[in-house]
């Protein structure tokens, strides 16, 4: 199991090809993932996307997707990372794909001088919220978020 960061001057239309043919849960947005919008997404300089991949006699087998961002807050002198999206293949759930996905996002929010990771998870997800007491983080809070749809 590897975990690629996406640059954009990879091939994002196979990494497209490999998200649009895995196995996801029906209704996920994944279904709406397109070259143009990944290319739009990696030409800001604070985003970050992983891609997890097992290979396997030569061939590469996508197993999860992430995507964060670094943001700063008004107040500090260094930024932190936003997790946006772990997204891992439902044939590949349970067997380390997110873990190792958030693994490489700590790694890169040392070496990106961050003061802290960040993320939520909706209260219905439950393996999600499993996965991130795993992590042994520093705090967990109940929060109520809103969405405004323009």
């Amino acid at each position: 199991m590897e975990v690629q960061e996406i640059k954009v001057s990879d091939d994002l239309e196979k990494l497209t090809l490999d998200i649009k043919s895995a196995s996801w849960d029906e209704g996920n947005d994944i279904q709406c993932y397109s070259e143009s919008s990944l290319r739009a997404y990696l030409e800001r300089q604070d985003s970050l996307f992983l891609a997890c991949y097992l290979e396997r006699d030569g061939q590469n087998t996508l197993l999860g997707i992430a995507s964060a961002r670094l943001e700063w807050k008004p107040y500090a002198d260094r930024p932190w990372l936003y997790v946006d999206e772990i997204d891992t293949c439902c044939d590949y759930r349970r067997k380390g794909v997110a873990t190792k996905l958030m693994s490489t996002f700590f790694n890169l929010a040392k070496d990106k001088d961050c003061d802290e990771v960040w993320l939520g998870a909706e209260s219905t997800n439950l393996a999600a919220q499993k996965l991130y007491q795993s992590l042994s983080p520093q705090h967990a809070d109940l929060f109520i978020g809103y969405t405004f749809k323009m």
